[in-house]
């Protein structure tokens, strides 16, 4: 990421596969950011079996919405896919002090418009604690 977040430590796996086929999608570069003080972004070619990962921190909570991460895959310049990872409700208690609880607890995913087209979709498995560091890991079909 280009710049040093504080906080739990997130690493990010996503791999593409085709949405046709399920196969690995190669040749691809993605894009992960979060907003916040310090906007986090990285861009990464996928290896061959279709995998990235970004090392980063674990976003906060911000009014109004729900804690995720934003990513876009592009092919040769073009823009294929861009979604946003909603963090699961259980890996956020876990990374948040309690005054950061208390921003999480006064809203839900189903309240976030940006979530509204089905957020199952764009939830990852999140595993770790806030001691050792966090992974999120996605499926995402392109």
């Amino acid at each position: 990421m280009t710049e040093t977040a504080i906080g739990v430590p997130l690493t990010v796996k996503l791999r593409l596969v085709s949405s046709n086929s399920g196969r690995p999608r190669t040749g691809c570069t993605v894009s992960l950011w979060h907003c916040g003080g310090h906007r986090n972004r990285s861009r990464q070619p996928v290896d061959p079996a279709g995998w990235v990962a970004f090392s980063s921190a674990f976003p906060g909570a911000h009014a109004g919405h729900w804690p995720h991460v934003h990513f876009a895959v592009h092919s040769d310049g073009d823009l294929l896919h861009a979604a946003q990872l909603a963090l699961p409700q259980d890996a956020c208690a876990k990374a948040y002090r309690p005054d950061e609880r208390r921003r999480l607890d006064a809203m839900t995913i189903a309240g976030d418009d940006c979530f509204t087209d089905g957020w199952a979709l764009e939830m990852p498995s999140v595993t770790g604690d806030a001691s050792r560091g966090m992974v999120a890991t996605r499926t995402v079909g392109v």
